[in-house]
């Protein structure tokens, strides 16, 4: 279990170890959903889905005129996207509310597909609620079930969320829905008893999320993992935010950024500190909080950048290289077992921890320059 006050940010890299993508490949996927054409009034390229939650969404009737307008504006977004970081980036950039429609559409189909799409999630012999949790094993996924249910009895399963709060950058549901089914397995419960006590934890979604999951409350329409249809398309899309529709204002930030100033320990995993989400969670720290992070790939020189600009985002006496702040290089399955000590500890309970350099041996992964933080 977590000892400490502990915050998890979680980024796009985080994903990548169950085989959702990162900011570059969802990119690509989405311009491929979003490259609609028509031959001979028959679709002969991008998603049929798509094409039938824009219909929903315009609501023209038998005319498509608005229709044409956002299958030119997905083909737009294309070209664009042929020079962008992310799709966000593109939205954001042309300022163009078809291709903000058409790209927010894009986004969750991808999502839910990249969802269905990925063998750790795969249910066995087809039964709901069920997967093969073998395939976690070497996912940081595996490595926080561990945490999570250490010296924790079946009869103490309403305390597993204790000191934890997440804040999820990401669009999909992949936590959410592995959680319930990892920790009702090991203590031989049904995942609703898990599910229950999760609804106790508190995960901030700054943009947004492609459709709450049908366990979870909300007055939001509801999408089954890897689901979707048209119509849940079309409402869901309205769910996910872009760069300037994130939470700027208001209760969401401010509890947002009380998880930040009241915890002990803020880890970063798969985050790509892209600048304007640092500066959304910007909040002082108590002088005893540590800040540890994966920071894989990341070259020294812009590990020093990041450190300076992480001490005066959250308003902390860091010093350079001070033991309160690190950067590990290392994915975020590498960092949980090196600094499993660290994140179990108690505040102000370990010694001065340093960062062992695992670059010589690890594999080929690319870097984490995601959407998602």
């Amino acid at each position: 279990m977590f000892r400490a006050k502990t915050v998890l940010v979680i980024g796009a890299g985080a994903s990548v170890e169950v085989g959702l993508p990162m900011g570059s490949q969802l990119l690509k996927q989405i311009v491929k959903l979003t490259n609609i054409k028509f031959e001979f009034n028959r679709q002969n390229a991008g998603d049929h889905d798509i094409v039938e939650a824009l219909k929903l969404c315009l609501d023209e009737g038998g005319e498509v005129t608005k229709l044409n307008k956002h299958l030119a504006a997905g083909r737009q977004l294309g070209e664009s996207a042929k020079q962008a970081l992310s799709i966000d980036n593109v939205i954001d950039a042309l300022e163009d509310p078809q291709i903000e429609l058409v790209g927010k559409i894009g986004i969750v189909r991808a999502i839910l597909k990249a969802e269905a799409a990925s063998p750790a999630f795969k249910s066995t012999q087809g039964m709901p609620d069920t997967m093969d949790l073998s395939q976690f094993n070497d996912t940081w996924y595996g490595s926080l079930t561990k945490i999570l249910t250490e010296n924790v009895r079946k009869s103490q399963v309403h305390s597993l969320f204790d000191n934890l709060e997440i804040i999820n950058f990401n669009y999909d549901r992949c936590l959410e829905h592995y959680l319930p089914i990892s920790l009702a397995s090991y203590y031989g419960l049904k995942p609703e008893a898990i599910r229950e006590v999760m609804q106790g934890l508190t995960i901030h979604r700054p943009y947004g999320i492609a459709g709450r999951l049908p366990w979870q409350t909300g007055d939001a329409p509801s999408v089954g993992f890897g689901e979707g249809s048209p119509q849940l398309l079309a409402d869901v899309a309205q769910q996910v935010r872009t760069f300037t529709e994130r939470v700027e204002e208001g209760e969401a930030l401010a509890a947002m950024r009380a998880t930040i100033a009241g915890a002990d320990r803020v880890v970063f995993l798969g985050f790509a500190f892209h600048r304007q989400n640092v500066e959304l969670l910007a909040q002082k720290m108590q002088s005893h909080s540590e800040l540890v992070a994966t920071a894989y790939q990341i070259s020294k020189s812009d590990k020093s950048v990041i450190e300076d600009e992480l001490g005066k985002a959250f308003e902390h006496e860091f010093v350079m290289h001070d033991t309160r702040i690190q950067l590990a290089d290392m994915t975020c399955a590498q960092f949980f077992r090196e600094y499993w000590r660290t994140l179990t500890a108690e505040k102000g309970d370990h010694e001065p921890f340093t960062t062992p350099d695992f670059s010589h041996h690890l594999p080929n992964i690319p870097s984490f320059q995601g959407l998602d933080g």
